[in-house]
């Protein structure tokens, strides 16, 4: 067991630097989707000030934000072929980043995957989008080894999804999660681990769903 601990904080702390590297040699303007706000936004602004209140226990770290047009960024696949944010327009979506070398995303993910199994309809949804960019079959095999084979499976390996999303100050590290209004603008982020399921977390997603029927 020690030595399983062992070879999991050395991949962790591998996986970190790779990535540290990564951002540096991508980041470059040419790649940045900066947010902006825009009248588009008004379903993330009311969403924003609705959940402020919610901000509490587990969810303290939740930060409502001033709105952010996200829908141009790609969130699975590359290329011509890349989905974007625009195609989750409609819901209100909790939109997760994290990656295999993340070990606060290995404690989340079944949290994640049980507010997927309790709340996505027709008005919510859970996204959790691997940005790890080598061995495709590492973050599939991720989501069995944490018990949260129940979440769909996306992946954005180009650093564009992160590296904008870092440009406009919406992430810092893993895991992030933003809070999307159906106009596909983002209302809010937390940065770092949660108890997505708990019942704090599930009162903050309930007033933003709500916020968006008003």
């Amino acid at each position: 067991m020690a030595r399983r601990s062992v070879v999991i904080v050395c991949a962790a702390v591998i996986g970190i630097g790779v990535f540290a590297v990564a951002v540096i040699l991508t980041a470059r303007p040419d790649i940045f989707n900066v947010a902006g706000e825009g009248s588009q936004c008004r379903s993330a602004d009311r969403m924003a000030s609705a959940v402020t209140p919610f901000a509490v226990g587990d969810m303290v770290g939740f930060q409502p934000i001033p709105p952010a047009d996200i829908t141009a960024l790609p969130f699975d696949g590359t290329g011509d072929d890349a989905r974007t944010i625009a195609d989750l327009k409609g819901r209100t979506t909790l939109f997760n980043l994290w990656a295999t070398w993340c070990a606060p995303c290995r404690i989340e993910m079944p949290h994640l995957a049980a507010l997927h199994e309790a709340k996505t309809g027709d008005d919510f949804a859970v996204v959790a989008v691997s940005i790890d960019n080598r061995d495709a079959n590492r973050p599939e095999n991720f989501l069995t080894e944490t018990n949260a084979e129940a979440l769909d499976y996306f992946r954005e390996p180009t650093m564009r999804l992160f590296n904008s999303l870092n440009a406009a100050g919406l992430a810092a590290g893993m895991p992030t999660t933003l809070l999307i209004a159906p106009d596909g603008c983002a209302a809010g982020v937390l940065h770092g681990a949660a108890v997505w399921d708990g019942g704090d977390a599930q009162r903050l997603i309930d007033a933003a769903v709500a916020s968006t029927k008003s």
